[in-house]
Protein backbone atom coordinates (compact mmCIF):
# COMPACT_ATOMS: atom_id res chain seq x y z
CA UNK A 1 0.00 0.00 0.00
CA UNK A 2 1.24 3.49 -0.81
CA UNK A 3 2.34 5.32 2.34
CA UNK A 4 1.08 8.70 1.18
CA UNK A 5 -1.37 9.29 -1.60
CA UNK A 6 -3.28 12.47 -2.30
CA UNK A 7 -6.30 12.37 -4.60
CA UNK A 8 -7.53 15.55 -6.20
CA UNK A 9 -9.81 16.65 -9.01
CA UNK A 10 -7.95 18.14 -11.93
CA UNK A 11 -8.59 21.71 -13.05
CA UNK A 12 -8.47 23.23 -16.52
CA UNK A 13 -4.85 24.28 -15.90
CA UNK A 14 -3.86 20.59 -15.51
CA UNK A 15 -4.84 19.63 -19.08
CA UNK A 16 -1.36 19.67 -20.62
CA UNK A 17 0.19 17.66 -17.78
CA UNK A 18 -2.72 15.21 -17.88
CA UNK A 19 -2.45 14.66 -21.63
CA UNK A 20 1.34 14.16 -21.36
CA UNK A 21 0.86 11.66 -18.52
CA UNK A 22 -1.87 9.75 -20.34
CA UNK A 23 0.15 9.78 -23.59
CA UNK A 24 2.96 8.01 -21.71
CA UNK A 25 0.43 5.36 -20.67
CA UNK A 26 -0.76 4.93 -24.25
CA UNK A 27 2.85 4.47 -25.36
CA UNK A 28 3.68 2.01 -22.56
CA UNK A 29 0.47 -0.04 -22.80
CA UNK A 30 -0.88 -0.11 -26.37
CA UNK A 31 -2.32 -3.56 -25.68
CA UNK A 32 -4.57 -2.41 -22.82
CA UNK A 33 -5.51 1.18 -23.69
CA UNK A 34 -7.68 1.71 -26.75
CA UNK A 35 -6.53 5.32 -27.07
CA UNK A 36 -3.34 5.92 -29.05
CA UNK A 37 -0.84 8.75 -28.66
CA UNK A 38 -2.03 10.01 -32.07
CA UNK A 39 -5.62 10.14 -30.76
CA UNK A 40 -4.48 12.27 -27.81
CA UNK A 41 -2.47 14.59 -30.07
CA UNK A 42 -5.42 15.01 -32.43
CA UNK A 43 -7.99 15.66 -29.69
CA UNK A 44 -6.45 16.38 -26.28
CA UNK A 45 -8.66 15.71 -23.28
CA UNK A 46 -10.04 18.53 -21.19
CA UNK A 47 -9.73 18.42 -17.42
CA UNK A 48 -12.19 21.05 -16.25
CA UNK A 49 -14.58 19.52 -13.72
CA UNK A 50 -18.26 20.09 -14.27
CA UNK A 51 -21.76 18.86 -13.65
CA UNK A 52 -21.08 15.80 -15.85
CA UNK A 53 -18.02 14.65 -13.85
CA UNK A 54 -14.30 15.22 -13.75
CA UNK A 55 -10.83 13.70 -13.77
CA UNK A 56 -8.97 12.58 -10.66
CA UNK A 57 -5.23 12.24 -10.13
CA UNK A 58 -3.38 10.33 -7.42
CA UNK A 59 -0.14 12.00 -6.36
CA UNK A 60 2.63 10.86 -4.02
CA UNK A 61 4.10 13.03 -1.25
CA UNK A 62 6.45 14.70 -3.75
CA UNK A 63 3.56 15.58 -6.08
CA UNK A 64 4.44 12.96 -8.71
CA UNK A 65 1.45 11.59 -10.56
CA UNK A 66 0.76 7.93 -9.75
CA UNK A 67 -2.47 7.44 -11.71
CA UNK A 68 -5.57 9.03 -13.22
CA UNK A 69 -9.21 8.24 -13.91
CA UNK A 70 -12.14 10.21 -15.34
CA UNK A 71 -15.82 9.89 -14.53
CA UNK A 72 -18.41 11.28 -16.94
CA UNK A 73 -22.17 11.09 -16.98
CA UNK A 74 -23.67 10.18 -20.33
CA UNK A 75 -24.95 13.21 -22.15
CA UNK A 76 -27.24 13.76 -25.05
CA UNK A 77 -29.79 11.05 -24.39
CA UNK A 78 -32.39 11.64 -21.73
CA UNK A 79 -32.97 7.91 -21.21
CA UNK A 80 -29.26 7.28 -20.41
CA UNK A 81 -28.60 10.10 -17.96
CA UNK A 82 -28.61 7.57 -15.09
CA UNK A 83 -25.30 6.12 -16.36
CA UNK A 84 -21.83 7.42 -15.63
CA UNK A 85 -18.70 6.03 -17.27
CA UNK A 86 -15.26 5.52 -15.78
CA UNK A 87 -12.83 6.44 -18.53
CA UNK A 88 -9.09 6.60 -19.12
CA UNK A 89 -8.00 4.82 -15.96
CA UNK A 90 -4.23 4.56 -16.02
CA UNK A 91 -1.73 3.61 -13.33
CA UNK A 92 1.91 3.26 -14.45
CA UNK A 93 3.61 -0.08 -13.85
CA UNK A 94 5.85 1.60 -11.25
CA UNK A 95 2.76 2.38 -9.13
CA UNK A 96 0.84 -0.85 -9.73
CA UNK A 97 0.23 -3.06 -6.73
CA UNK A 98 0.40 -0.19 -4.22
CA UNK A 99 -3.32 0.57 -3.89
CA UNK A 100 -3.31 3.48 -6.35
CA UNK A 101 -5.83 1.91 -8.73
CA UNK A 102 -8.18 0.92 -5.92
CA UNK A 103 -8.01 4.40 -4.37
CA UNK A 104 -8.73 6.03 -7.74
CA UNK A 105 -11.55 3.60 -8.49
CA UNK A 106 -13.24 4.21 -5.15
CA UNK A 107 -12.89 7.98 -5.51
CA UNK A 108 -14.37 7.86 -9.03
CA UNK A 109 -17.30 5.78 -7.81
CA UNK A 110 -17.85 8.28 -4.99
CA UNK A 111 -17.81 11.11 -7.56
CA UNK A 112 -20.37 9.24 -9.69
CA UNK A 113 -22.61 8.93 -6.64
CA UNK A 114 -22.55 12.73 -6.30
CA UNK A 115 -23.97 13.19 -9.80
CA UNK A 116 -27.75 13.66 -9.46
CA UNK A 117 -29.74 10.74 -10.79
CA UNK A 118 -26.77 8.49 -11.56
CA UNK A 119 -27.54 4.92 -10.48
CA UNK A 120 -25.03 2.92 -12.52
CA UNK A 121 -21.36 3.15 -13.45
CA UNK A 122 -19.98 1.46 -16.58
CA UNK A 123 -16.43 0.94 -17.76
CA UNK A 124 -14.53 -0.93 -20.44
CA UNK A 125 -11.34 -2.93 -19.92
CA UNK A 126 -9.11 -5.06 -22.11
CA UNK A 127 -10.17 -8.64 -21.37
CA UNK A 128 -6.58 -9.89 -21.08
CA UNK A 129 -5.74 -7.27 -18.42
CA UNK A 130 -6.38 -9.72 -15.59
CA UNK A 131 -5.11 -7.39 -12.86
CA UNK A 132 -7.56 -4.64 -13.84
CA UNK A 133 -10.46 -7.05 -14.35
CA UNK A 134 -9.82 -8.50 -10.88
CA UNK A 135 -9.74 -5.01 -9.33
CA UNK A 136 -13.06 -4.06 -10.91
CA UNK A 137 -14.70 -7.36 -9.94
CA UNK A 138 -13.43 -7.01 -6.36
CA UNK A 139 -15.23 -3.66 -6.14
CA UNK A 140 -18.50 -5.15 -7.40
CA UNK A 141 -18.39 -4.58 -11.17
CA UNK A 142 -20.01 -7.29 -13.31
CA UNK A 143 -19.26 -8.01 -16.96
CA UNK A 144 -22.28 -7.59 -19.22
CA UNK A 145 -20.67 -7.46 -22.64
CA UNK A 146 -17.65 -8.86 -24.45
CA UNK A 147 -16.52 -7.28 -27.70
CA UNK A 148 -14.07 -9.26 -29.82
CA UNK A 149 -11.75 -7.12 -31.97
CA UNK A 150 -12.70 -3.97 -30.02
CA UNK A 151 -9.37 -2.35 -30.83
CA UNK A 152 -6.06 -3.31 -32.39
CA UNK A 153 -2.49 -2.75 -31.25
CA UNK A 154 -2.00 -4.04 -34.13
CA UNK A 155 -3.34 -7.39 -32.86
CA UNK A 156 -7.11 -7.63 -32.31
CA UNK A 157 -8.02 -7.16 -28.64
CA UNK A 158 -11.16 -8.18 -26.81
CA UNK A 159 -12.76 -5.69 -24.48
CA UNK A 160 -15.17 -6.25 -21.60
CA UNK A 161 -17.87 -3.78 -20.60
CA UNK A 162 -18.62 -3.91 -16.89
CA UNK A 163 -21.21 -2.23 -14.68
CA UNK A 164 -21.69 -1.38 -11.02
CA UNK A 165 -25.14 -0.57 -9.64
CA UNK A 166 -24.92 2.27 -7.14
Amino acid sequence: MTTHLELRTLALADAETYNDFFRQGALAHPDTLRISPADIAAAPFGTAPGERGGTLVAQDAAGRWQGVVSVEREAGREKRRHIAWLLRMYVPASSAGHGVGRALLRAAIARARELPGVSKVNLTVAAHNARAVHLYESEGFVTFSREVDAFRDPEPRTELTMALAL
